[in-house]
């Protein structure tokens, strides 16, 4: 089933008032081989770090994080956020205090730079029986072409009704291609700040340790445009304001002697994981209450999903100023509501191409916009 993936808005909801990603990291590690651990690697050295930009103690129990496996449109692992080391925690609770991180590990990673500062390890891959998960197991054994979100439910336990995608990694419905237009590739780009020409620095989602550019004080919140522009012949060209992952995060350790160098696994660094030192971003209040927002979107649904030829956007109890269903090419169709509060609206999209598109709705007064992923057939 496709989640909502929402877009917080109007004053209430500013900079540095929700969690985010704050560091992602994905080695080359080598299966069977020790890298400074107890035990040999299984070859799943991951983490994803998540950071509290705010001045309260914000429960975990409403968050999740999932994986969008290679290029999947729906969600296909899924795990509740559970403290099991209370490291920055307010005691006997499962929380972040203000101004800390909380790291989710793979399971399997035998790092101690991963293992040490690990607040979770992610259940095993597939595995279904724990109370953690929500939607398959081990959502941290992402490669570099998987889309990863953020996730927090309005209900206030994960898991429970819609979630809301309060941060990317990645471009849910989209599986990057290498030059060689080989699947399984990664998002990658670089960014002026770090450099140019011969000395510009690249930034990928696989064989590197990434974190959160400083001045970053929210997620990434809607699905962004693809990398690449699937081509008729190799090499793939990139998309005019495709995601460019450099446009908010930073490298700062590789397994590669050099951005062309030799493979060298052990080489990659995890030293920054469970801290974010740097940020430089406001420290905001946190909105503990998404009642405006979950309400709102409870009460607007879209069908048939998938649909074909039409779409019907059902409203209830909520006054709506406009429809618009938008897809990552730019291409929209619009409708207008009558702001009535109980109505249907039919939307054409028989022109649209197959494909992932996102039904934007604003409410009437503009103060509120959600997003409800619709599949094209």
């Amino acid at each position: 089933m496709l989640s909502a993936a929402l877009l917080l808005a109007g004053a209430a909801h500013a900079q540095g008032t929700e969690l985010f990603f704050s560091e992602y990291n994905e080695g080359a590690h080598q299966s069977g081989v020790t890298y400074g651990g107890t035990a040999p690697s299984t070859g799943n050295e991951r983490a994803l770090e998540i950071f509290n930009p705010t001045n309260n103690t914000v429960s975990l129990n409403p968050y999740s994080v999932r994986r969008y496996s290679n290029g999947s449109l729906t969600v296909v692992e899924e795990e509740k956020l559970f403290r099991s080391n209370q490291a920055h925690a307010a005691v006997g609770t499962n929380s972040m205090n203000a101004r800390t991180t909380f790291v989710l590990a793979c399971g399997q990673a035998t790092i101690p730079a991963i293992v040490n500062v690990a607040n979770q390890f992610s259940a095993d891959y597939l595995v279904t029986t724990l109370p953690t998960v929500i939607v398959g197991g081990g959502p941290i054994y992402f490669n570099g072409d998987d889309a990863m979100a953020l996730v927090r439910y309005p209900s206030g336990t994960a898991g429970s009704g819609n979630g809301v995608i309060v941060d990317l990694i990645g471009v849910i419905g989209e599986r990057p291609v290498l030059q060689t237009c080989a699947t399984g590739g990664n998002w990658s780009g670089t960014n002026p700040l770090d450099g140019t020409g011969t000395n510009a620095v690249f930034v990928a989602s696989a064989n590197q340790s990434i974190t959160r550019r400083a001045s970053v004080s929210r997620g990434l919140r809607v699905n962004p445009s693809p990398q690449n522009v699937v081509p008729a012949t190799c090499p793939p060209t990139r998309a005019a304001g495709g995601y460019n992952i450099a446009d908010e995060w930073v490298m700062y350790s590789t397994a590669f002697n050099g951005p062309n160098g030799t493979s060298n696994p052990a080489g990659q660094l995890y030293d920054q994981l469970g801290s974010h030192n740097d940020y430089v971003g406001p420290f905001g209040t946190y909105q503990a209450v998404l009642s405006t927002l979950g309400k709102f979107d409870k009460n607007i649904s879209v069908y048939p999903n998938p649909a074909h030829g039409f779409a019907t956007v059902e409203i209830k109890d909520a006054k709506v100023g406009r429809v618009t269903v938008l897809n990552n090419l730019g291409q929209a169709i619009s409708a207008e509501a009558k702001g009535q509060g109980q109505e249907k609206l039919q939307l054409d999209i028989s022109a649209l191409k197959p494909g992932l598109y996102f039904v934007q709705i604003l409410s009437a007064d503009g103060q509120t916009k959600i997003y409800k992923e619709l599949v094209v057939e």
